[in-house]
This record gives C-alpha cells, structure tokens and sequence, in this order.
C-alpha cells in the first residue's frame, strides 16, 4: 500500500512533479498540519492522505491460487447457449 498526501479539499495529490508543494496548486490550501511548537523536529501531518492499492499485485496474488484462478475464468471459458442465462453454481437439483 502507497499513501499519498492530497489536498483537503480533493483538488490535487501531492505526488510525481507535485510531491515537492506545501500548498495545492488549485485552491491553496496547505499541504500539512500547522504543529503547535515552531521548532518541532515531529513529521509533519498531511491534512488528506489517499491510500493506493496497486491492481497488479493484487490480481497476481488471486490467480497464483489454481483453484481461485479457475472461478475467475469461469465465464471466459464456459459457453452458454444463447438466450439463457446460468452461473458456476447452476447444478441439477
């Protein structure tokens, strides 16, 4: 997971040419917190932060599984007639 500062009011991340601002280039607002000591050593708080799932390791992860693998392709694989509808659960009764 990758956390990205943003701005409060969801104008702008803080990330790539822009990870460098302390103020959104759209409203203004800043980028950080104010701390209460001037001469604080504390990192500073980002007033927004957006966290990012990256996609491909996630679907890595769901098809390393043969079993999972196989119920995701379930509808890329199995024909169906046309006209009707069925579902990887469809069995006889």
């Amino acid at each position: 997971m990758e956390k990205i500062d943003a701005c409060r009011n969801s104008c702008m991340l803080y990330w790539k040419d822009n990870i460098n601002l302390e103020y959104c280039k759209f409203c203004g607002e800043a980028r950080y917190e104010p701390t209460k000591e001037r001469n604080s050593n504390r990192k500073k708080t980002p007033f927004a932060i957006l966290r990012y799932l990256p996609l491909t390791p996630r679907l890595q992860r769901l098809y390393a599984s043969q079993a999972t693998a196989k119920q995701i392709t379930w509808h890329a694989n199995h024909q169906t007639e046309e006209g009707s509808m069925c579902h990887p659960s469809d069995v006889e009764a």
